[in-house]
Formats: C-alpha cells, sequence, structure tokens
C-alpha cells in the first residue's frame, strides 16, 4: 500500500461516522488521487467544474489540471484538514507528498438585506450577513483602494474560526493596530464562536456595563470609520463588525447624520443627545422632585403623600414589564407578534392603573425615558444605560438630592474609569477638543490623508 492509500484510509477513519464528510477516487491517465471535501460546504457547480477537468486532461493524456479553481500546496496535514473543514477541497495524489487544497466554499447564508437595528431612511440598505467572504465584499465595494488591509487569521482549537480585521494603510493609527494585533496573539487554545466572545477574550471581562467596542451591522458605517483611522473585525458566522477604539459619543452616531444636510443633521444629533440624556436622568430627577414636594415652573407632574418604599416599587414594577415586553418582542415570531400588542396594552393600559398597580405620572416617565433608550443608535450603549438609570433612580429614592448627586457621580466615574484601547471614553468632551467638538455636532467630510484625526488632535 503506498502512501497515498495510507493518507486516504487514515483520514477515512478520522471521519468515520461524518455524513458529510465525501471521498471520490478519481485516475488521470497512471495518476490516482482522491478528492475530500464537506458536502455541506462546497459548492456543487464547480466541483463539478473541476471533475470535467480531469476528464480533459485524462483525454488529451496531458498533466493533472485542476480547474478554475484557486490552488494552495500544503504540507502540514493539520493546516490542510483545517482548510477541508473550512469548505476547500481536499485533493491527494498517487506519489505526491504535499496536500492540494482547492477553493470550492459556497458557505449557507441569508439574503443581504438592511440590519434591523440600525436602520437609515437614506443610504444603503444593506447589511452584514454570517458569511465573512460576503461582508469583506462588501467593505471592499466600498474602498478600492490596495491601502486597505484585509488580514485573516484562524483561532480556536476547535473551531478555528475565521477572523478578518481591516484598516487601511497610512491611515490607520499605529499604536490602536499594533495593541490589537499583541492581544491577538495571546489568544491560544481559547474557543471563539462570535464578535462578543472575541471582545471578551482580547480585553477581558468587566462589570462595567458600558461597551469596549462598538459593533455595527452596517459595511457604509465601517467604511467611514476605516477611512478615519480605525480599525474594523470581522468574525465568521456574525453578522456584526466590532470598530476599534470607541467612545461615549462615537456610539451616539447614526447614518443618517451622513445623509442630511448640515441644519438638519446638527438638529438631529443635538434632539438625540438630549434625548439620551434623559433616557438617563429624568426618571430620577423626577423622583426627587416628587420626594421632596418641589413644584416647578416645568408642571412636571408630582405625587403627594409618598410612602418610598411603595412608591420604588410602581417605578421599578413598570420599568420591569417595559424591559419583559422588549425581551419578549425581541424572541416573539412575528405571527405572534400581534398577541404581544395586547398584552402590553392591558400590562400598561387604563386597566392596570384602575387597580393601582401604579400611576399614570410614574407611565408617563418611565414611558418617556424607555423612548431616549430606544432612541440611542448603539443597542449596547442604550442597554447600559438602562440599568444605570435603575442604579441612579434606587440612589435618587432612598437618598434624595444626595443619593442623585451620589449616583450621578458613580456614573460620571465609571464612565471616567471606562479604558478603550487609547483614547479617554468621554473623548472630545474630557479631554475636551473644540475641533472634535464640532465635528459630533456639526459633521464634516471624510479625508483619508496619511494621519488620524485622533493623531491630528494630539498634536
Amino acid at each position: 500500500m503506498n502512501s497515498w492509500m495510507e493518507r486516504k484510509e487514515a483520514l477515512r477513519r478520522r471521519f468515520h461516522g461524518s455524513f458529510d464528510v465525501v471521498f471520490r477516487d478519481i485516475q488521470v491517465d497512471e495518476l490516482q488521487g482522491t478528492l475530500i471535501f464537506l458536502s455541506s460546504l462546497t459548492d456543487a457547480n464547480l466541483l463539478a467544474l473541476i471533475s470535467e477537468s480531469f476528464v480533459i486532461s485524462a483525454a488529451n493524456t496531458l498533466q493533472l489540471t485542476l480547474y478554475p479553481a484557486a490552488i494552495e500546496t500544503i504540507y502540514d496535514e493539520e493546516a490542510a484538514l483545517t482548510s477541508m473543514l473550512s469548505g476547500q477541497c481536499l485533493v491527494l495524489l498517487e506519489d505526491h507528498t504535499p496536500y492540494y487544497c482547492v477553493e470550492v466554499r459556497n458557505y449557507p447564508s441569508r439574503p443581504n438585506t438592511e440590519p434591523n437595528v440600525e436602520r437609515s431612511v437614506r443610504g444603503s440598505h444593506d447589511g452584514f450577513v454570517e458569511n465573512i467572504i460576503f461582508n469583506v465584499g462588501l467593505i471592499r465595494r466600498r474602498i478600492r483602494d490596495p491601502q486597505l488591509q484585509m488580514k485573516i487569521i484562524k483561532k480556536g482549537e476547535m473551531t478555528r474560526c475565521d477572523i478578518v480585521y481591516a484598516y487601511v494603510n497610512g491611515i490607520v493609527d499605529p499604536d490602536v493596530l499594533s495593541d490589537f494585533e499583541h492581544r491577538l496573539q495571546t489568544i491560544d487554545k481559547e474557543e471563539i464562536l462570535s464578535e462578543r466572545n472575541l471582545c471578551e477574550l482580547l480585553y477581558g471581562k468587566t462589570w462595567n456595563p458600558y461597551p469596549h467596542v462598538r459593533y455595527s451591522e452596517r459595511p457604509d458605517i465601517c467604511a467611514i470609520h476605516l477611512l478615519r483611522g480605525y480599525v474594523c473585525v470581522l468574525v465568521d458566522n456574525s453578522p456584526s463588525a466590532m470598530i476599534l477604539p470607541t467612545t461615549f459619543f462615537e456610539q451616539t452616531k447614526q447614518m443618517e447624520e451622513y445623509t442630511q444636510t448640515t441644519t438638519v443633521a446638527l438638529i438631529t444629533r443635538i434632539v438625540r443627545l438630549l434625548g439620551i440624556a434623559v433616557s438617563l436622568y429624568l426618571l430620577p430627577i423626577w423622583i426627587v422632585l416628587s420626594m421632596n414636594y418641589n413644584r416647578t415652573f416645568l408642571q412636571i407632574p408630582l405625587i403627594d403623600n409618598l410612602d418610598p418604599i411603595s412608591f420604588g416599587v410602581q417605578i421599578l414594577i413598570v420599568d420591569l414589564v417595559v424591559e419583559w415586553i422588549r425581551q419578549s418582542l425581541i424572541h416573539t415570531p412575528t405571527i405572534l407578534s400581534s398577541i404581544m400588542s395586547f398584552i402590553a396594552v392591558f400590562a400598561l393600559g387604563d386597566m392596570a392603573i384602575s387597580i393601582g398597580a401604579y400611576s399614570k405620572e410614574i407611565l408617563i416617565m418611565v414611558a418617556i425615558s424607555n423612548i431616549g433608550n430606544l432612541l440611542t443608535p448603539s443597542y449596547e450603549l442604550s442597554l447600559a444605560n438602562k440599568w444605570i438609570r435603575v442604579m441612579i433612580s434606587i440612589f435618587a429614592l432612598f437618598g434624595g438630592v444626595g443619593g442623585l448627586s451620589i449616583g450621578i457621580l458613580i456614573h460620571f466615574i465609571l464612565l471616567i474609569s471606562t479604558k478603550t484601547i487609547k483614547f479617554p471614553y468621554l473623548y472630545p468632551l474630557i479631554p475636551f477638543s473644540y475641533r472634535e467638538c464640532k465635528k459630533l455636532l456639526l459633521g464634516g467630510p471624510i479625508h483619508a490623508n496619511k494621519k488620524t484625526d485622533h493623531q491630528k488632535t494630539k498634536k
């Protein structure tokens, strides 16, 4: 038995029991070989063309031709098997030592649609999917320059997950890039299944609710950040990209800002920032005003004769019910979504108020606060703000004005202490940068200069 047969039988025993691992023997003139591929991840049409190339070679007494696919020669067996398990076709030939990996991948993928979380009236309506090759193409379509670098690396002992990080040479911040590559090299045997999983491995788990990177499912958002010196990271099987570094105000930006006139975009940004502030501080401030019977010219509805415990319980019940409805709508099938709307009406309508579960004022304030959460473009940032609001509300409930001040101070310290790769989390407000604050509010053209905006600001 020659080495070709030995290797083939060894691989057959190794994959025994896996129905989608296909072994197909070929013979071209006097040359024998075997094709090994996964029927679940390969392109059947491309395999048929490769088989035809074998027949053409044999009929014309030519050397073996693998056409039209790209071929890579690999001598390491484990690396060759990883390529095969990624969807490539492995070719073993008699009297040939290397493994020939033929590119025939065809990953299952859903249609390319606009992301549900980051919708835009104007601008493109495409979004990332779970196919990493397709996602790379969406970015390449927008930046047609050889300086755009797409580096791929496999991580995970069993998952062998494909990770692509993209940056533009001459524009990317070298400190950010070197820090990311160093952290990526430290990942050894940990398994990677999603971009969130990768983020925890890179930057560690923390009790801080605020995200250390920005997530986006929009290729146009990634392209804008690449041209401004950021690094974008794609993980196979995940429809989201990680953009780093990030800041608090960076995550309040939305695609609509790049598609409107200057005046409309400015008003939109201000209204959004006010809404985010309302989602954080309106409910705690109203609690303090209600507890102290401090009537204001704003005519904010207040409640007399309050018991702090029952008052706080009512507020928490409303906020909890709203959170339950939010989570249930995420997981409810579309066909049952209409039923959820009826349930929401009963849970938050006049019936609940009439039986004394909570008052109209509480319902109004909690509703406005949650509207501010829904207004926040970043889903992760909105969730973090929601739980910070609950924390500040508890301080305000039991401590009054002093408790409110302590809660806001803790929130401010948390934001200040939140670490990103290079820049403070509240940049450009702290440290203050007039140029970047102006750009945050007014926007500006995208210049692909040799130095990033952050590097210029430092100077």
